[in-house]
């Protein structure tokens, strides 16, 4: 018969990985198109610049396309560049929330 043993540290935790963020994208002008919401998701996955965009994955996205704001959840510790247009022309993504698992 197998013995169940382990030296697993367990701790508490949101079940949410070790880094979860919440943006928000909105477009400048006009409302933002399904291929622009593909790009910038392309962008967030793949990396741009290292330290800057780094890649991260996409866990979620909650809203419309074409209404503002679309919300996208991103799980992992890289860079996520929140300047304006960093990631499709006329789109800003804006950190609405963080869960940081390290407590």
């Amino acid at each position: 018969m197998a013995s169940l043993t382990t030296t697993a540290n367990t701790k508490t935790s949101n079940g949410l990985g070790p880094k979860t963020r919440i943006y928000s994208l909105a477009k400048g002008t006009g409302s933002h198109t399904q291929s622009e919401l593909n790009t910038v998701i392309q962008k967030l996955t793949a990396g741009i610049t290292s330290g800057t965009s780094d890649a991260v994955t996409v866990a979620g996205i909650a809203g419309t396309v074409g209404t503002d704001p679309v919300y996208i959840a991103v799980q992992g510790t890289g860079a996520v560049d929140v300047t304006n247009e960093a990631y499709a022309a006329d789109i800003q993504l804006t950190l609405v929330a963080s869960f940081d698992n390290s407590f």
